[in-house]
């Protein structure tokens, strides 16, 4: 981070807990409660989130060539590969002689992908090299036949797709260059993973993205375990297109308001959350990163699934490092599963009986009224773009 914004971010922060403020939207936002229980709003809101990036992998899982792993990404089933050139690519894990899922280990390392029902192999790259019984197949062009390739970048020690063939990828230009400087300045390129954990949340998926944006929540929900360390309802917000940095001051930060600005970090003093749009969160605390991905079920409006990876800088030496990052694993755990997830499970629940027709965020939630606004212009874009258009006349 630039010494300049050092400085500007320092200093808007302590304003803001000097003044029991922080950074508002223009007006309040009333989202109808509807928007957590349709099912037709569910299938347009999967078709958008299929077109964003996703994190699949951290590069610690891909370390040789042949290295894969398969997951699936709002329904599509993924083959993920490390190249030999270093790169890596993403592949549909469908067979496309017949459909059947080509790899059914979750990770391993390989030369050659051969499909179990009819032995169609492919590739490291997707192509494809050999099938039995060539001769039934004279006139298909095999080079026409690899496994289908999705839009993958490694960046950040990330590995990132967009499920959707042709989509656009570039995860520089989406956080916008200062941004992208900034996380890349943390070191999170040469974290280590020390721990990564799926779970199936029984809510909605904008719920699960709305508590990861909520500071407004964080001294009254977590009075016994972050609201020790964080200020509540504290925040500075910065937007870039569909990415945006939101920085929660910690308690410690009124420590630095004299001092020389040269002499501290302000990244020690706060917790800064660069979200890409849609479901996607890298947070960047003094001594690990948090990767968070969240995007809705396949199928049901009620459920989503939530990733998460705890990273550390460098490859923990001591034993008085590992316990310092389980012990982090541990209060996040804790937050989640007593607090956060317990709480917000609930107003799935509701939106469903609940008879309560609407929702308002406040303008102290300038993040969630971004967020919810961003869905529902995309919804909106993608109706537009589905209602037939009238014949040209003659």
């Amino acid at each position: 981070m630039e010494r300049e914004e050092k400085i500007r971010l320092t200093q808007r922060l302590i304003a803001h807990v000097d003044n029991d403020t922080t950074d508002y939207a223009d007006d309040l936002l009333r989202v109808p409660f509807s928007v957590f229980d349709d099912p037709e709003l569910a299938a347009k809101e999967r078709d958008v989130v299929r077109r964003f990036p996703h994190i699949v992998a951290h590069v610690d899982e891909l370390q040789k060539s042949g290295d894969f792993l398969t997951t699936e990404l709002i329904g599509t089933p993924l083959l993920v590969v490390k190249q030999n050139d270093g790169s890596v690519k993403a592949f549909s894990n469908v067979c496309r002689h017949r459909g059947s899922k080509v790899e059914f280990g979750e990770s391993g390392c390989k030369r050659v992908f051969a499909c179990p029902y009819h032995n169609w192999s492919y590739g490291k790259d997707g192509s494809l090299r050999g099938l039995p019984h060539a001769d039934g197949f004279q006139g298909m062009d095999r080079s026409e036949y690899g496994l289908v390739e999705f839009p993958c970048e490694v960046r950040h020690g990330l590995v990132w797709v967009v499920p959707t063939v042709g989509a656009e990828l570039d995860i520089a230009a989406v956080l916008g260059a200062k941004h992208d400087a900034e996380v890349a300045d943390t070191g999170m390129t040469d974290s280590h993973q020390v721990r990564k954990e799926t779970w199936r949340l029984g809510m909605n998926w904008k719920i699960a993205v709305d508590g990861v944006q909520d500071s407004y929540h964080l001294c009254q929900l977590h009075t016994k375990t972050v609201c020790n360390y964080l200020e509540g309802n504290i925040t500075a917000f910065d937007p870039v297109g569909r990415s945006w940095r939101l920085v929660v001051a910690r308690k410690a930060i009124t420590e630095v308001r004299d001092a020389d600005p040269d002499s501290f970090d302000v990244r020690d003093y706060s917790l800064a959350n660069y979200t890409v749009y849609p479901g996607t969160m890298l947070v960047t605390e003094p001594n690990h990163f948090e990767i968070w991905t969240i995007v809705p079920d396949k199928d049901d409006p009620n459920v989503s699934w939530c990733t998460i990876r705890l990273l550390s800088p460098r490859k923990p030496e001591t034993p008085r490092e590992e316990r310092i990052l389980e012990k982090n694993w541990e209060l996040l755990m804790e937050t989640l599963h007593d607090e956060d997830w317990f709480v917000t499970k609930t107003i799935t629940d509701n939106a469903a009986h609940g008879q309560v027709r609407e929702l308002i965020y406040g303008r102290n939630e300038l993040p969630g009224q971004v967020f919810h606004n961003m869905v529902a212009a995309d919804v909106a874009t993608l109706d537009q773009k589905r209602v037939p258009q009238p014949a040209p006349a003659r």
